[in-house]
């Protein structure tokens, strides 16, 4: 087992690296808060879009998806985000606060780290599966974020139906993912309808979709500020004991409860640790800063859940492969 537990760090430690880089260039460099900020809107308006839009658009075959793990998967994020919303009622009084503890409930870092840790513990096909999972969970990663981030913002005051679906329908993260999905839903009714007919701008979106991930990490580390631990603490444990502990037991125990009525096989189980196991979403930190909330603790739960993953993800897979389910 100490092979998963390298795994893990090799999965997780360039991620660190690269916030640590952030961090160490935002207090040594000349650039000011301004060219962070402007960074991370172009990250939130362009990069992560069109990231989303070639994650999503690389399903091939809609029909070849275990739908009912799917519905399942789609079941276990909605029932995090209302046990994270309980959670955040009773035990965080700062509205800022709450919509931020409430989406590293439910939203994981399934595709930064969740893939490779998919091929590393079931290879090239339970990372196909994964891969796939992952394109249908995430746009409702997004409108779920977007929802929640929204109703707790605007100083408390709970927004209007229609400036909350124009919220919705105007995200760029939600227009990428879906604009991906309906163009890949185009393509298989109409073959010639490919963009991968047209290289050339083809690969220009895969180059920038390759951006993302990089560039958030950076701006991330930028943001950082480690004296604000201590002030943070409480509502910071919360959110880990939501992500790394709350998620797996409710979603992986309900998996295994279910699953021969789910199909649920050793090369799906992966795909499942990822929705559920994985640490907080880099891009959640991106998205409270642009719609708002308390980004410092956004930032902090993205850092310590990456770390403390490690060990968390080293129990589950040690436990799954005990019991002979991985």
């Amino acid at each position: 087992m100490g092979e998963t537990f390298l795994y893990a760090l090799r999965a997780i430690l360039p991620i660190l690296l690269i916030i640590l880089l952030g961090y160490v260039v935002r207090r040594i460099g000349s650039w000011d808060g301004e060219f962070y900020r402007q960074l991370n809107r172009l990250c939130f308006r362009l990069f992560l879009p069109v990231q989303l839009f070639c994650s999503v658009y690389a399903i091939e075959e809609l029909s070849d998806l275990n739908w009912r793990l799917v519905g399942f998967q789609f079941a276990g994020v909605l029932a995090c985000a209302l046990v994270g919303m309980l959670a955040a009622k009773l035990l965080v009084p700062d509205r800022r606060q709450k919509g931020v503890v409430v989406q590293a409930a439910f939203r994981s870092n399934q595709a930064i780290l969740g893939l490779p840790l998919a091929q590393g513990l079931g290879g090239e096909a339970a990372m196909a599966y994964a891969s796939v999972a992952t394109s249908v969970c995430v746009p409702l990663f997004n409108l779920l974020a977007v929802l929640t981030l929204t109703y707790y913002g605007d100083g408390g005051k709970r927004p209007p139906a229609k400036v909350l679906l124009k919220r919705i329908v105007t995200n760029p993260l939600i227009i990428g993912a879906l604009s991906g999905l309906l163009l890949a839903a185009l393509r298989q009714a109409v073959p010639t309808l490919d963009l991968r007919r047209l290289p050339s701008l083809y690969q220009a979106m895969q180059n920038l979709s390759k951006v993302a991930s990089p560039v958030m990490l950076f701006v991330l580390g930028a943001a950082l500020d480690f004296r604000a631990v201590r002030r943070l603490l409480p509502q910071l444990s919360l959110g880990i004991l939501l992500r790394l502990v709350a998620s797996p037991v409710l979603i992986l125990g309900a998996g295994i409860l279910l699953r021969n009525p789910l199909g649920l096989t050793a090369v799906e189980m992966p795909a499942l640790i990822t929705v559920c196991a994985s640490p907080v979403a880099v891009s959640s930190a991106v998205m409270v800063q642009e719609i708002g909330g308390d980004d410092q603790l956004a930032s902090q739960l993205v850092v310590w859940s990456s770390v403390l993953s490690m060990g968390s993800v080293f129990v589950i897979v040690y436990l799954l492969r005990l019991w002979g389910l991985l």
